[in-house]
């Protein structure tokens, strides 16, 4: 555990798709590597970018996996979507998303309805033109809209790759001819800035451990935290081992 023991660092940030788990199984060695880092007295916090679940729902995964972790632990796109359009004060959104989102922002106070100020872009499963269509004309009167994130893909069962939120958001760009205002996700630190509000912890006192370079790493550097990099290429910016399992040698 070299890259943890650091005495400086007292959490430990995990990604989840890619890193903890493929689809619906763990990856080797990865509960191993969260206990480990509890037992050297760290904090154990995971996040993902992924906007399909909600809060409780990553957290029900993570618990049906076998992965021994507190509800308050956890910290999704779809949670961060809602906290910050709450933290903004807007009253009304649309979600071009799944129903699990919409159900985080109802959780916040924040209504959804199909005449809204703020258009909400999420990942989801069932996207089609249909979907596409109805959240142009709301779009086209709006506001802002937001990405919950821009990934291209993610690595999904067997780390099959994945079209990302990244693709729905580019639908609808293509259709406005425009940008959207603000993306939630990941590579912006909102996530962390979030965590370490609610759990008093410094950037410099964590360390984030990730399989994706341009979204897990970049947003650690940009907030001025370490980090290890689970991934294929090597970046001489950053620690990088190859398997999570490798953390523990």
């Amino acid at each position: 555990m070299k890259y943890i023991e650091d005495k400086n660092i007292r959490a430990v940030l995990f990604d989840l798709d890619g890193t903890i788990y493929y689809g619906s199984k763990l990856i080797p060695g990865a509960d191993e590597v969260v206990r480990r880092c509890r037992e050297l007295g760290k904090q154990v916090y995971f996040m993902t970018n992924n906007s399909t679940k909600t809060r409780k729902q990553i957290w029900e995964k993570l618990t049906g996996m076998g992965l021994a972790c507190s509800y308050e632990e956890v910290y999704t796109g779809s949670y961060a979507a809602a906290l910050y359009a709450h933290q903004m004060g807007y009253k009304t959104v649309y979600i071009m998303g799944s129903d699990a989102l919409a159900e985080e922002f109802a959780g916040l106070g924040v209504t959804v309805s199909d005449h809204a100020e703020v258009v909400i872009v999420g990942y989801d499963m069932d996207f089609n033109y249909q979907k596409l269509t109805d959240a142009l004309q709301v779009a086209l009167q709006a506001d802002k809209i937001i990405a919950c994130n821009l990934e291209h893909h993610y690595p999904g069962e067997n780390a099959k790759r994945m079209p990302g939120c990244g693709a729905m958001v580019g639908a609808l760009e293509g259709s406005l001819g425009r940008k959207v205002d603000y993306s939630v996700g990941k590579p912006n630190p909102l996530l962390m800035d979030i965590i370490c509000q609610d759990k008093g912890l410094k950037p410099e006192e964590i360390i984030v451990v990730g399989d994706t370079y341009a979204s897990d790493i970049v947003m650690a550097h940009k907030y001025g935290s370490q980090a290890v990099y689970i991934g294929e290429e090597s970046h001489e910016d950053t620690k990088c081992v190859r398997k999570i399992s490798e953390l523990l040698q």
